[in-house]
């Protein structure tokens, strides 16, 4: 993959490694910073964490550090659009989108900002730090503010891809990404030839029975759900929704029309996230039962991040057990070999 050089390396930070999300982040940044001279990085001293600091040795011209300030880095970067530059802002997604939630409002998606929201440390990627750092409601205040995309990509290639999309697309985008130290998970989601696209979501796996249906890390969960059912005779379709705003209704009710029911499964809470968009595109147009894997309405809290993901439940047993949940709804009956 075109700038992947620098993803390979162990270099660390705080003890965690700095290869797959954001060495990818970095690589990727460099790489458009080079084809587009109007581009400019913002950041709020997390720079060293988002690992985006090579940005600015290569263009200290278009580097901006504006210290512990979110809400002013929202306001510097609406300035900055206005002059015709592409402010692209890689904060914590925590303190981004809740502390400058009403400059992201006004200053963003009332008027169709031109500005890259990169919400870094998505979900309950941020292990130590917990429930103030760990960003589980992003999705849903963003989802609120009108004109603005949001993305949540599912491995490393994706993210590349993802990147150079929104900075060539005019308007506002939140996306969503990863600490990314999750060695188990650091491999390809997407196949050879895929192509990221702003509005659209990917069938990764065709099948009858249920719809598994999930964005950014939860993909690979999904795909490995889909294996443990194939083994019960249940064949599950996963849908790579890394779309969350605009939906892609069409694919997704596509495969709620073949399978009768279906699961969402995402690295955030329950409560208005990609779950409640389906579940409400669902609802109007085609119902059936949807099951919904996600953060519950809960805080976070610190520890091992693999320990943190049974206790909420963002795992691939929480996907078949929502599967076998939905199927049981549909009222159809499924032969399940017992173990």
């Amino acid at each position: 993959m075109p700038g992947r050089a620098g993803a390979l390396n162990e270099e660390q930070i705080y003890g965690v490694s700095l290869k797959g999300m954001r060495s990818v982040l970095k690589e990727t940044l460099l790489e458009i910073g080079r084809r587009n001279g109007k581009v400019i990085v913002i950041d709020c001293e997390t720079g060293t964490a988002t690992n985006i600091l090579a940005f600015k040795e290569e263009f200290p011209d278009r580097f901006v550090s504006l210290g512990v300030a979110e809400q002013n880095a929202i306001s510097f970067a609406f300035g900055v659009a206005r002059e015709g530059f592409i402010p692209i802002v890689p904060l914590f997604g925590s303190f981004m989108t809740r502390r400058a939630c009403d400059q992201i409002f006004i200053q963003i998606g009332y008027v169709e900002a031109n500005i890259k929201l990169i919400g870094c440390y998505a979900g309950l990627t941020t292990p130590n730090t917990g429930a103030t750092h760990q960003s589980v409601n992003d999705v849903a205040i963003m989802r609120s503010i009108p004109n603005i995309y949001i993305v949540d990509t599912c491995d490393e290639y994706e993210l590349r891809q993802a990147l150079i999309e929104i900075t060539e697309h005019r308007g506002p985008v939140y996306l969503r990404m990863i600490r990314g130290d999750l060695p188990h998970y650091e491999k390809r989601v997407v196949p050879k030839g895929h192509r990221f696209r702003i509005g659209k979501a990917t069938a990764l796996r065709k099948g009858r029975d249920v719809s598994l249906i999930g964005c950014g890390l939860m993909v690979s969960r999904c795909l490995e759900a889909a294996e443990v059912l194939s083994q019960k005779d249940i064949e599950a379709e996963v849908i790579n929704c890394s779309s969350l705003k605009p939906l892609d209704g069409e694919t997704i009710l596509d495969s709620l029309r073949r399978t009768g029911c279906g699961v969402t499964a995402e690295n955030h809470s329950v409560v208005g996230g990609m779950g409640s968009a389906v579940a409400e595109i669902a609802a109007e147009q085609y119902p059936v039962p949807i099951m919904r894997v996600g953060i519950e309405d809960r805080f976070g809290q610190s520890g091992p991040i693999e320990a943190l993901f049974e206790e909420y439940g963002l795992t691939s047993k929480s996907v078949v057990d929502a599967a076998l949940r939905a199927i049981k709804k549909r009222g159809q009956t499924v032969r399940v070999p017992a173990n």
